[in-house]
């Protein structure tokens, strides 16, 4: 795990295993609502739709994922400084 000041008004947390990494076809869903690689009564599929939601709709930033089948998977969350004024 690393921490970066990508400039003035945005900060990135760089989060990497050493594991299996995904498929493209894998990674390019794990965002998706009820996705899951498990069986059938084992597992939701919410945890990193409700990270997205945090990050994206909450906090206004962005993650993304970049995995290599293999070696490793990295998640990478942006996360501006200041938050937007909330318009009422």
């Amino acid at each position: 795990m690393r921490t970066q000041q990508i400039n003035q008004d945005w900060v990135a947390i760089h989060i990497q295993d050493n594991g299996m990494g995904m498929t493209e076809e894998v990674a390019s869903k794990i965002f998706d609502p009820f996705f899951t690689t498990k069986p059938i009564g084992k597992g939701t599929g919410l945890g990193m739709t409700v990270c997205y939601q945090i990050i994206v709709e909450k906090h206004c930033g962005r993650i993304s994922c970049n995995s290599i089948l293999g070696t490793h998977t990295e998640f990478i969350i942006q996360i501006p400084l200041k938050q937007p004024k909330n318009e009422l």
